[in-house]
């Protein structure tokens, strides 16, 4: 079977478990994107470089900080690798992976369907990376926890990690730190980021409107 027969295989069984669910192909890859305006749930049915078959990885990406790259923000591997041994096999074993994937994408629509709650899910599960800062700054200011947020941001601000994309981020923290400490601009800036990140990736032009923050 030649690696477009099999990963065809993969893409038949996404088809007709995540398409129902509203997940759309991104491209021709093996990665699936489920749009949740200022989030997208992506799916990855990852291959290795040593065997045919498939990985199955699961998260969200938060669209607040501008990029043209998928992340997995919140979440990772939920499946380990599944190998192509037959054909009658592995359309069985996709078709798993899908089933697999349908679910988690299903629980991550429950788990974030605000930032209220993705604010309070990064609190209390994120590991403490300068990353997962910024995205708790970001999500507490636009839960309304304008403090908390603040103290975040001053914190990323003060990191001392000095690589060019955190210099990048303590600026951009700067910026949303001033928007949020005048009262001006802050939800209207976010959204603005999202919609260029969303452009950058290929999503649908969709400004998100304030009361998508909403709790």
């Amino acid at each position: 079977m030649s690696t477009a027969q099999h990963s065809r295989m993969i893409t038949a069984a996404a088809r007709t478990v995540l398409r129902p669910l509203g997940c759309v192909q991104k491209g021709r890859s093996r990665i699936w994107l489920d749009d949740q305006g200022w989030w997208i749930g992506v799916v990855e049915f990852q291959p290795s470089s040593w065997g045919k078959g498939s990985h199955l990885n699961v998260g969200a990406c938060w669209l607040w900080h501008e990029k043209n790259f998928v992340s997995f923000d919140a979440g990772d591997r939920v499946e380990s690798f599944h190998e192509f041994i037959s054909e009658e096999q592995f359309s069985a074993a996709a078709m798993l992976l899908a089933r697999r994937a349908a679910q988690e994408v299903l629980a991550l629509r429950e788990r974030f369907p605000s930032v209220a709650r993705a604010s309070a899910w990064i609190t209390a599960n994120a590991s403490p990376t300068l990353w997962n800062t910024y995205h708790s700054a970001v999500s507490a200011g636009l839960a309304g926890e304008v403090e908390r947020s603040g103290l975040l941001f001053a914190e990323v601000i003060a990191d001392p990690y000095d690589v060019a994309w955190a210099v990048e981020l303590k600026q951009r923290s700067v910026v949303l730190l001033r928007c949020l400490e005048s009262g001006l601009g802050f939800e209207q800036e976010i959204a603005a980021t999202i919609g260029r990140t969303r452009a950058a990736l290929g999503l649908p032009a969709q400004q998100p409107a304030a009361r998508q923050f909403e709790a």
